[in-house]
């Protein structure tokens, strides 16, 4: 399914930044210089839902400040402040309000980002009375801001170590309380994703069958109830919440999950723009998206570096990260020759159109004059053509089918495989596939076959030769719930994995598959597909609790339901396409929230976009952070490590940062645009 320009009607981005700029503009009047300080965490969050116009275009002098650093003075200015609930951000604020030369600021305007806790507040209100310094503070207010979001309907909570304390262990008591610690903090972060979009959500979570020999920790339903928690206090307090909506929806849904849904997701090669980007190109993650460095033909032919950034301010990115990487490439190059055509008379070329990447390499590097649209075109063909020999130099032609025969459970033909091991063998003795790979292969067969066997195992292990890292990784498996020997109905599947047994209606289905190498559908789309059609199994996937008949309304035209499966081997990248100037329709039905503990793949983010465009409705997804192939494996082979150090928020508090403070001078003059 195409998912180029799917409009989320409610963008969680956009909510985060008119959430940040209604603060801004709550110093009245609202033409009023101010400044805005933050601490790191609250930076981060920030900007990653902000870009600094955005800031300055509210009357904000200068640029936003650190707390943790030492700055200029302004005391005939006031501040708006924008931290975390901790001790160390408490500290330096009051140091802000008590410096001894005079408060920094005129006035201090605080929010936070998260509900402070009742011991820290009182500490805090003490702090503020015994510096005399109360009357400085004009507001202070909780936020609930507390996450960073990625896309229109990505969201993260910037916590990649939970994925080792969550799991780093066998499920053994004495690891249960650092659990419960865990599962808090992702409560509190969860109930601001609710707050920021309006919802008081029922709550469904993965209940795992108890299946002998494999771990149940049970993550999803402790988070389950301690948001509920979290959810049942704010209504208290706020009684007004949810706010009403327009036009009159149904209580939206948020799916609680964990890792061990899906052990395979994280592993295959993906083959669309964003995910192939992000798994076989030496790229920098960063809050708002993806950077990548590349070599830049000038116009004298010599070649800089150049860095290009993958967010949703690129509109050219935006429309084709979702597309599979062949219709990516026809996709830039329809565009170029559109380009071409409308300014024939400007390029000058007598060439009427580019048939290939390289020939719009060719062109472009004779058109000096179109510097944006050189930028734009260069960035994405460099980008595509990286990805396309990689996958050339790595024979990932023939790497992703067996991955996908394997985690299919059937060819392209709809044949069983037979000859797994015998397959695997010839690549794994190849000198020139990676490590790496190597063991995602071996991971792929141990997740997707109902009984392993260890020979087998021992087989593959001989010839692929991995480093003890990599065998480390294949090891921890078993900490996912991947086990030597597997029940084949572990996750709610009716009959074994490779069976035959009612395959026609998959055949069916599968007529509508471009594309031999992205067969495989993540399971979490399928279990969001069986909760909207009412399909879902309500033993593995229960309501925490039993929803009101007004929070369940249906509509009476709906088909009746059906037996869900989460294995279904079917995929539509080319049907529904939305129109570049296409109107997003009324939602269909009130929003699924999706959240996965330990780490989401970016197949299961673009399913929130292809779940959103099919169900007519606003799909969210986040996790505590995302995660590529190559980094889940790293992850695993240290899962059974000790010294994972838990999230610094910010920097730990060791003193005024006005020891030497400079005199105050007057406010610059910030030019607007």
């Amino acid at each position: 399914m195409s998912t180029n320009n799917v409009t989320i009607r409610n963008g969680v981005d956009q909510i985060l930044r008119t959430r940040f700029l209604d603060i801004i503009k709550s110093v009245q009047p609202s033409g009023r210089w101010k400044l805005v300080v933050v601490d790191s965490l609250s930076l981060k969050i920030l900007n990653s839902a902000c870009k600094m116009y955005d800031i300055l275009e509210e009357n904000v002098s200068a640029l936003v400040e650190n707390i943790e650093k030492s700055r200029q003075p302004y005391p005939s200015v006031e501040a708006v402040y924008i931290l975390t609930p901790c001790e160390d951000s408490c500290r330096r604020l009051i140091d802000d309000l008590a410096r001894p030369e005079g408060p920094m600021y005129a006035a201090a305007h605080i929010h936070f980002i998260q509900a402070m806790e009742n011991d820290l507040f009182k500490d805090f209100v003490r702090r503020l009375r015994e510096n005399n310094v109360m009357d400085s503070v004009k507001n202070l207010k909780d936020m609930y801001m507390d996450f960073v979001v990625r896309e229109p309907a990505v969201f993260t909570l910037d916590d990649e170590q939970k994925f080792f304390s969550l799991f780093n262990n066998d499920g053994d008591s004495s690891a249960g309380s650092t659990i419960l610690g865990d599962v808090d903090d992702m409560a509190k972060q969860l109930l601001c994703v609710c707050v920021a979009l309006g919802e008081n959500p029922l709550i469904r979570y993965h209940r795992p069958l108890d299946v002998p020999g494999t771990i149940n920790r049970n993550i999803p339903l402790h988070l389950a109830k301690a948001l509920q928690d979290q959810l049942d206090a704010f209504m208290e307090i706020n009684g007004n919440f949810p706010p009403p909506k327009d036009p009159p929806m149904p209580r939206g849904t948020l799916i609680i999950l964990d890792r061990t849904i899906d052990p395979v997701a994280p592993l295959l090669h993906e083959f669309t723009y964003q995910a192939m980007v992000a798994d076989l190109l030496n790229v920098e993650e960063a809050a708002s998206g993806i950077k990548y460095t590349y070599e830049y033909i000038q116009e004298d032919g010599t070649t800089k570096d150049q860095e290009a950034a993958l967010n949703d301010q690129d509109a050219v990115y935006t429309s084709i990260r979702h597309m599979h990487i062949a219709i990516t490439t026809e996709q830039l190059i329809d565009d170029f020759n559109k380009f071409m055509a409308e300014n024939a008379s400007g390029t000058g070329s007598g060439q009427a159109s580019v048939k290939s990447l390289h020939d719009m390499k060719n062109m472009i590097a004779n058109l000096p004059q179109y510097q944006e649209m050189k930028t734009k075109f260069s960035a994405h063909m460099t980008i595509a053509s990286d990805c396309m020999a990689e996958f050339r130099d790595q024979n990932l032609d023939a790497i992703g089918l067996l991955e996908q025969n394997m985690a299919c459970g059937e060819t392209p033909e709809h044949q069983v495989p037979k000859q797994i091991v015998d397959e695997l063998l010839p690549i794994l003795d190849d000198p020139y596939t990676s490590q790496a790979i190597k063991t995602r292969l071996i991971m792929i067969w141990f997740a997707t076959c109902d009984k392993v066997d260890p020979d087998e195992l021992e087989l593959l292990l001989a010839h692929a030769r991995l480093d003890k890292k990599y065998k480390d990784a294949i090891d921890n498996l078993s900490l996912l719930g991947v086990q030597l020997s597997k029940s084949a109905n572990k996750q709610g599947e009716k009959s074994s994995r490779w069976h035959r047994k009612k395959r026609e209606s998959v055949v069916n289905q599968q007529q509508d598959v471009p594309f031999d190498l992205s067969r495989y559908v993540p399971i979490v789309k399928r279990v969001v597909e069986g909760h909207v059609k009412e399909t879902i199994d309500q033993s593995l996937f229960p309501l925490l609790r039993i929803a009101r008949p007004e929070d369940l309304r249906r509509d009476p035209t709906q088909s009746p339901k059906e037996n869900y499966q989460l294995r279904v081997y079917k995929t539509q990248w080319h049907k529904k396409s939305v129109g570049k100037n296409a109107q997003p329709k009324p939602a269909s039905g009130p929003p699924v929230i999706i959240f996965i503990a330990g780490g989401m793949t970016y197949s299961e983010m673009r399913s929130a976009y292809e779940l959103s465009q099919t169900f007519d409705r606003d799909v969210y997804i986040g996790s505590t952070h995302i995660i590529t192939p190559d980094r889940f494996v790293d992850d695993l082979s240290e899962l059974d490590k000790p010294g994972h150090p838990p999230k610094e928020v910010v920097p730990p508090y060791t003193g005024s940062v006005h020891a030497k403070s400079s005199p105050s001078s007057p406010m610059p003059k910030t030019k607007r645009k």
